[in-house]
């Protein structure tokens, strides 16, 4: 459950789930038909078997659950006794297997929760966080984060995971034209086979997404503001990110805005920051992951501890 909406398993029908606003005013349900249709769009030019990251079906959307009821046929004694409020149907997203769970729970849960069976999880894929730190009383086991250093130990391909998010968002953002605000990169199970052990990987999550008219600023700060999904400029993980980024710009021909996008990060850097060293933008641009330590400017320290983007940095260096 979330602010916005509220995303229901239908009995029976186990493959789909019914995403339903909680709020019926006119605002939130346009904002529910617009994540339809912009999924609609996804499916249609950002799907497919070459993509890394999938991505989940939208199979209709209904001013209220009656017009619904009674499209698929579902009797008054069948009643699923949701609201009578707008909603929309998509795929469902399964749980990461049960082999997966069962090493998350061992390499990472406080000791409480070895003795439990696994729970049931999606887990989120942050390669902006390098480092995970240990000994939390608190766990979120349904949006189980996964920094890249767990991802690696978990035996996943980083890089390709990497490479999948460059994918999916560039696809989003010259293919879709949208910004990619708020979306999400997750590990869950396979669709077709809940029960595989194969690791699956899905992008969700689109009800903030907006056309950015072609602004590398609008891209870069959707980016920016997002959980720490994507790998930072310093990180292993950047240039197979890179990489599959301008490569899946370069089949729609912008090039140049996603050439733009990757710099925007180091420019806004070194406007924010005028007295930052300029040969430090560079070795970021290359990845340095020794740039940060061979700076001590206090400005440029404030710097990274209020911007999200480049937190990490700090923190890995400082724990």
């Amino acid at each position: 459950m979330g602010s916005f909406a509220t995303v229901f398993v239908s009995e029976g029908r186990g493959g789909v789930v019914l995403k339903q606003i909680q709020d019926p005013c006119k605002d939130a349900v346009a904002m529910l038909m617009k994540e339809h249709d912009d999924l609609l769009i996804l499916n249609s030019v950002c799907g497919g078997s070459s993509q890394f990251f999938q991505l989940p079906r939208a199979h209709g959307s209904y001013t209220d659950y009656y017009s619904f009821a009674q499209e698929v046929g579902i009797q008054r004694t069948e009643d699923m006794g949701l609201p009578p409020h707008a909603l929309y149907v998509m795929q469902r997203i399964w749980p990461v297997s049960h082999w997966l769970a069962t090493s998350i729970r061992d390499f990472f849960l406080p000791q409480p929760f070895r003795d439990q069976p696994p729970p049931q999880l999606l887990a989120r894929l942050y390669l902006g966080n390098g480092t995970s730190r240990q000994g939390s009383r608190f766990v979120n086991t349904e949006n189980f984060p996964l920094s890249a250093n767990r991802i690696e130990r978990l035996g996943l391909p980083a890089d390709k995971i990497a490479a999948g998010m460059g994918q999916m968002l560039a696809s989003i953002n010259f293919k879709a034209g949208r910004d990619g605000r708020d979306i999400e990169f997750v590990l869950c199970g396979h669709p077709e086979n809940p029960l595989s052990k194969v690791p699956f990987y899905e992008c969700i999550n689109f009800n903030q997404m907006r056309p950015h008219g072609g602004s590398a600023i609008v891209i870069v700060s959707s980016m920016v503001s997002n959980d720490p999904y994507y790998p930072r400029p310093w990180s292993p993980q950047w240039q197979a990110f890179a990489d599959a980024y301008l490569a899946t710009a370069a089949e729609a021909n912008e090039s140049p805005l996603a050439h733009d996008v990757l710099q925007k990060p180091l420019v806004l850097l070194a406007v924010s920051v005028p007295s930052i060293d300029q040969n430090f933008i560079r070795q970021l641009m290359v990845g340095s992951r020794q740039a940060h330590m061979e700076t001590r400017d206090a400005t440029v320290e404030r710097f990274f501890h209020n911007n999200y983007w480049f937190r990490e940095k700090i923190e890995e260096e400082t724990v």
